[in-house]
């Protein structure tokens, strides 16, 4: 089963259970065996030919434990001890024998011998606390990832049903295991704004901060909500290719105006560049949204962790401005800021500011001039995202990405009393934001 099918079985699952609230599915699956009563504290019921827990879920909530979750990171061959306070909040004794009890739905499951709770047993009077010594040791040959795994302190535990962390008289304990990545990848996303008939060229920059040589082999992959075909009606769905296709409308382009090229390896120590080549068709219209899987052979860096998210949009000229009304009481001077704002944008060879053709209507319907009087530019920059740990790096530009940009243009006008209308005419920009400030004469 490849890495779609799991996340969609188990999202069924995971569906199944909330829907029927039970322990077991009914037919041929196991049905779980009644929980232990406990006297005045039981309340059981049988939905859907399963038994329920509700007296296990008791049995569990006479006791408190801290933490109730716990998160780690750790690389093979480690280890890490915490220690876990449980409480008896009953007015009689009870037994303690914690456990780890394998949590389902994940990808990752976590091995019994990788937990040792001490002690092993323990009995606990009324309103008595104890503490319990966890030590998690991660094998050598254990394999990146993330994984999850419930301790148990009483003997009685729903082991199928345990899905949320907190769940009365348990830890939630999730391991991630990782082991430190040797390519940095400075260009995590490409998001462009382009046009029809156009070609674009972006920068995929890598860089081996290892010892060894390590091999890349870029491809282009489909997005799991968007089919990369143009017509929706061409569309099979394949589960383990993509998630069920919903929207209505097809790519705004087929993958073969995307051409990828670059190095097959990266040298120790040295910065690599893939190279992104888009031929934006003549005819193309809407989004096209996919992903470059880079296939680096870097066990420290996970499937996800190697993909690079491709947006693009083919941006449509208004054929009409915009226009906004708006009412002058008397004399005086009217101060008009328009902003635009661009999101996610990968700032290509190609890219061109926004600008505004700007015209004022008086109350006699004629046109007057607006000044501009000032020029503004904004933005906020972020470093490349890198798997962690994350590496001190600086000097390359790739090494920054722009998430938002924000160009604001400023005009003046005289205006007497009446209804005037501002009009503007948009370009190079997806949306913008307009303020319009009315001073009387003095």
């Amino acid at each position: 089963m490849n890495r779609s099918q799991l996340i969609i079985y188990g999202s069924i699952a995971v569906l199944l259970v909330y829907m029927t609230g039970a322990t077991a599915f009914a037919g041929d699956a196991a049905v779980s065996e009644p929980a232990v009563a406990i006297t005045e504290k039981v309340i059981s019921s049988t939905v859907g030919g399963a038994v329920s827990n509700a007296g296990t879920i008791t049995e569990m909530d006479t006791i408190r434990v801290d933490p109730s979750y716990y998160y780690t990171m750790l690389q093979p061959g480690t280890s890490e001890n915490f220690t876990v306070t449980v409480t008896n909040k009953e007015d009689v004794a009870v037994t303690l024998h914690p456990r780890l009890v394998v949590t389902p739905y994940t990808y990752s499951y976590m091995d019994e011998s990788w937990v040792t709770i001490t002690p092993s047993e323990k009995a606990l009077e009324a309103g008595e606390k104890a503490q319990f010594e966890v030590k998690v040791s991660i094998p050598e040959d254990a394999k990146v990832g993330n994984y999850a795994a419930t301790l148990a302190f009483m003997e009685n535990v729903p082991e199928g049903d345990i899905l949320y962390q907190g769940f009365p008289g348990t830890v939630q304990l999730n391991v991630d295991v990782w082991i430190p990545p040797q390519v940095q990848i400075l260009t995590t996303y490409i998001y462009d704004r382009v046009e029809a008939g156009k070609v674009y060229n972006y920068e995929i920059v890598l860089k081996n901060t290892g010892d060894s040589e390590i091999a890349i082999d870029p491809k282009l992959v489909e997005n799991m909500y968007y089919p990369m075909v143009a017509d929706v009606s061409s569309v099979a769905v394949d589960a383990a290719a993509s998630m069920p296709y919903y929207g209505g409308y097809g790519q705004a382009f087929g993958t073969d105006a995307i051409i990828i090229s670059g190095p097959s390896s990266i040298k120790p120590g040295e910065t690599a560049v893939v190279n992104v080549k888009l031929e934006v068709p003549d005819d193309a219209q809407g989004d096209f949204s996919g992903n470059i899987d880079l296939n680096i052979d870097d066990p420290g860096i996970r499937e996800y962790e190697g993909m690079v998210s491709l947006n693009f949009h083919v941006a449509v000229q208004p054929e009409k401005p915009y226009e906004i009304p708006f009412k002058v009481n008397g004399n005086g001077t009217v101060t008009i800021e328009l902003r635009s704002y661009i999101y996610d944008m990968y700032v290509s060879s190609s890219s061109r500011d926004p600008y505004f053709e700007v015209k004022l209507i008086n109350p006699q319907d004629k046109e007057v001039e607006a000044v501009q009087e000032a020029l503004q530019y904004g933005g906020m920059v972020t470093l490349g995202s890198i798997s962690y740990p994350v590496f001190k790096t600086s000097g390359n530009n790739p090494e920054y990405q722009s998430n938002s940009q924000n160009y604001v243009e400023t005009y003046t006008v005289q205006v007497s009393a009446g209804q005037w209308t501002l009009s503007v005419m948009p370009h190079n920009t997806e949306s913008f934001e307009y303020s319009i400030k009315i001073e009387p004469s003095r």
